[in-house]
C-alpha cells in the first residue's frame, strides 16, 4: 500500500494541531506547507521536518506532485483555496466552512465529480467512535423513534493575534462553533428540509491583541432544525459563553428512552442511553453505553480521508454533507435577518456509511 502524499496550506494556530496528527499517520507522506507569511511556512518545515515550504499555493501546486490538499486557511480563503486544488486534480479537505457562498460550495462540489476527485470538509464528527455508538444506538430501535434533540456548544470567543477576522462579516461563531452540532445532528437525524433562527452580536466590540474591533458577524445564535416527519433539533452557539455544563452538550430523545453525549462532539467523553418510558418504567436507569480512549481528535480529519484513500475505502465523511451544513447555516442567519422559515434545498447520503 503506497502512501498518500498530503500538502498543508495555512501555518496559523490550527496547522500546529493538525500537523502533528498526520505526521503520525502510517498512511500519510507530508511533503510540503504554504502560507502567504513565507516566516510561518519556513518554521513549521522546520519544527516538523518537512521538506518543501511556500508561500504562494500556485507554486506549491506546480513544484510539488501530492495527493491531497488539505486547507487550514482563514475561511474566507478556503473557497478559492479549494478550487485552485480540484483544478490542479489534487483531492481537497478542508477545515470548516468549505465554502462561506453557497453557490461557490456547489461549483467546487460539481468541480470535484468532474475531475473524479474527493472534497471534504470538517467537521469530522461522524467518524467519531461516539457518533458511531450513537448511530447504532438510533438503528436499533433502542430508543424508538428519535423525535427530538438538542445541541449546545460556545465559549467566549478567540481573542490572541490575527484572529479579528471571526468577528468579520464571513465569520462568526454559527460558522466556527455551530458547525460542529449540526454536522452531528444531520448525521444523526437526517437531512434537513428547513430552519429557523435568530442569530445576533451580543458583544459589539471585542479587544484583539490590545485593538478594538467592531462585531459584524453572530456571536449567539439559535436555531431549529426541522428534520422532516415532525423531527425536530435545537442548537445554540456563541462567543458569549463564560461556562457551560459538558456532562452533556448534545441530546437525542425519542419515543421509548433517550441518550446523551457527555464532552463536545469534537472531544467526546461518553454516550448514556436510557432505555424505555420513564413515565412508565420510573425505575430505569441512564447507562453508559461507550466510554472513550481518546483514540478520536477533532484534527484528525485529513488523516481519516487518507487513510481511506490508502486503503481504497469509502469515507462517512462527504462533501454533499458538508455543503448541507453550509447551507443550513447561511439559511439560518437569513432567518434570523427576516424572520421567515427557510427550506433547505441540498440533501446527502444519509443513513451516512450506506
Amino acid at each position: 500500500m503506497s502512501k498518500v502524499r498530503v500538502a498543508v496550506v495555512g501555518c496559523g494556530n490550527v496547522s500546529n494541531k493538525y500537523i502533528p496528527h498526520l505526521k503520525q499517520s502510517p498512511y500519510i507522506d507530508l511533503l510540503a506547507v504554504c502560507d502567504n507569511r513565507i516566516d510561518y511556512a519556513r518554521s513549521h518545515a522546520e519544527t516538523y521536518a518537512i521538506a518543501h515550504y511556500f508561500d504562494d499555493i500556485d507554486k506549491l501546486l506546480a513544484a510539488v506532485k501530492f495527493d491531497l490538499l488539505v486547507n487550514l486557511t482563514p475561511m474566507q480563503f478556503h473557497a478559492p483555496y479549494n478550487r485552485k486544488g480540484l483544478e490542479a486534480g489534487r483531492n481537497v479537505w478542508c477545515e470548516k466552512p468549505i465554502a462561506t457562498d453557497l453557490s461557490e460550495a456547489h461549483a467546487l462540489l460539481d468541480l470535484a465529480r468532474s475531475k473524479g476527485l474527493g472534497l471534504w470538509g470538517a467537521p469530522n464528527s461522524p467518524a467519531s467512535p461516539a457518533f458511531q455508538c450513537m448511530a447504532s444506538v438510533l438503528a436499533s430501535g433502542e430508543i424508538g423513534r428519535a423525535c427530538v434533540a438538542h445541541g449546545i456548544y460556545g465559549w467566549s470567543g478567540p481573542s490572541w493575534p490575527g484572529t479579528a477576522w471571526f468577528y468579520k462579516k464571513g465569520g462568526g461563531s454559527l460558522f466556527d462553533l455551530g458547525v460542529y452540532n449540526i454536522t452531528t445532528l444531520t448525521g444523526l437525524l437526517g437531512p434537513a428540509k428547513s430552519v429557523v433562527a435568530m442569530a445576533g452580536a451580543a458583544i459589539p466590540e471585542r479587544i484583539i491583541a490590545g485593538e478594538t474591533v467592531k462585531v459584524e458577524a453572530d456571536d449567539n445564535t439559535a436555531l431549529i432544525v426541522d428534520h422532516g416527519n415532525a423531527i425536530y433539533s435545537v442548537i445554540q452557539t456563541g462567543f458569549v459563553y463564560g461556562a457551560q455544563r459538558e456532562d452533556w452538550t448534545i441530546q437525542v430523545i425519542g419515543t421509548s428512552g433517550a441518550m446523551t453525549l457527555g464532552g463536545f462532539d469534537w472531544a467526546p467523553q461518553d454516550v448514556s442511553v436510557y432505555s424505555g418510558d420513564r413515565t412508565l418504567s420510573p425505575d430505569g436507569q441512564w447507562k453508559i453505553r461507550y466510554q472513550s480512549n481518546y483514540d478520536y481528535h477533532w484534527e484528525g480529519g485529513a488523516s481519516y480521508i487518507a487513510e481511506c484513500l490508502a486503503k481504497g475505502e469509502k469515507p462517512l465523511l462527504s462533501g454533499e454533507h458538508a455543503v448541507h451544513v453550509l447551507e443550513i447555516m447561511l439559511a439560518a442567519l437569513n432567518s434570523a435577518e427576516t424572520g421567515r422559515r427557510e427550506q433547505i434545498e441540498s440533501s446527502f447520503p444519509w443513513p451516512l456509511g450506506n
